[in-house]
């Protein structure tokens, strides 16, 4: 037999006795809540959350999604930076640039639409950046220097659309046919080294934003090593380290946000505190020199398909299936790691149904 001390379970006859006699004795107090409803588990009055209101929650929305535009809008420009780290696309990064940020749009549209996920955050992957980039510099060295820079860009975004797009449609037939557990059997060592390499990449990509200089390999690190380069490379490591220390120690979720927001504002503080203006810092290297601005009619008029050189898609086939393992792989991990901070199961074929739909569409 049970003790009710010590098991937290109570006869249900002493129950009703209780809650009888309670009621009786305080007729004022019958809105509380009695002991019945606490031992049986039914929620009381304290243990009942209050609902926002529908102002409450647009407002608290658009503080989240403030937040994390903060901190996406500059990886996408990374990401550019390293799918598009050919000097053949030096003139053309301004319209990159948005074509990424516009197919980040694309992604936040789908995701909120499809998923299971209410606060579902829908981005670039970064799972995929090594292969897009391979991609875009194995087309550009293929064709030469004999091809014009405008064919090599439309051909490289085609073949980038494509590959997406059929990428997209093999991960919606993964999770269609229930098929999300076999990307489990991918080696854990090539996933591992996979991640290190995109770290790598990023590494390459911020310290080619430093200085300007196009920074794809080891080999081509060599070109810092003098005091004006290292002296543009210092703000931005300098600057990693205080993000990476802020994101580890600080649970506050406007910590990192203020800091990333912080610096450029401390930068040009100190800028003009010393008596220098934005064309002094143009002629050290610490802005980018000023570039005509990209609208949509710049970003669509480089996809002009009678300059696609068609032969060139094959060849990029092997990345392409190497492409699609790792990002149905990532994606299937990046859900069961959800599962596993939210308590629940989630159904990771729907989830991946949702990334393929918005590399589709994207």
């Amino acid at each position: 037999m049970k003790s009710p001390a010590l098991s937290g379970v109570t006869p249900r006859g002493h129950i009703n006795r209780l809650s009888l006699r309670h009621d009786d004795e305080h007729p004022w107090q019958k809105s509380q809540p009695s002991l019945t409803d606490s031992c049986l588990g039914l929620p009381t009055i304290a243990q009942k959350k209050i609902k926002p209101s529908v102002w409450e929650s647009i407002v608290q929305s658009l503080i989240y999604g403030i937040i994390n535009s903060i901190l996406t809008i500059p990886c996408m420009y990374g990401y550019a930076a390293i799918i598009f780290s050919h000097s053949d696309f030096t003139t053309f990064m301004p319209a990159l640039a948005k074509l990424v940020l516009l197919s980040s749009v694309v992604h936040q549209i789908m995701f909120t639409m499809m998923s299971a996920l209410p606060f579902a955050i829908g981005q670039v992957q970064d799972a995929g950046l090594i292969f897009l980039s391979a991609m875009a510099t194995s087309i550009c060295n293929s064709l030469g220097e004999q091809v014009p820079l405008e064919a090599k860009v439309t051909t490289v975004l085609v073949t980038i659309g494509i590959s997406t797009a059929t990428l997209g449609m093999t991960l919606v037939a993964i999770g269609k046919f229930k098929l999300a557990g076999l990307v489990s059997y991918l080696p854990m060592p090539v996933v591992g080294g996979y991640l290190a390499f995109i770290g790598l990449f990023c590494l390459f990509a911020g310290l080619s934003l430093c200085t300007g200089l196009v920074i794809n390999s080891i080999g081509s690190m060599a070109q810092l090593f003098t005091w004006h380069n290292a002296i543009l490379c210092l703000p931005g490591i300098v600057g990693g380290y205080i993000f990476l220390l802020v994101s580890q120690k600080f649970d506050n979720s406007f910590a990192l946000p203020s800091v990333i927001v912080g610096v450029p504002i401390l930068f040009f503080f100190v800028l003009y505190g010393f008596g220098y203006n934005l064309d002094d810092a143009r002629e050290f290297g610490w802005v980018a020199p000023l570039a005509p601005a990209a609208g949509f009619s710049e970003m669509f008029s480089l996809f002009s398909f009678e300059h696609v050189h068609w032969s060139v898609l094959p060849s990029q086939f092997t990345t392409w299936i190497g492409m699609t393992f790792v990002v149905a792989f990532s994606s299937s991990l990046d859900v069961a790691a959800i599962e596993m901070d939210m308590g629940a199961q989630l159904d990771i074929n729907h989830e991946l149904k949702c990334v393929g739909w918005s590399n589709f569409v994207s």
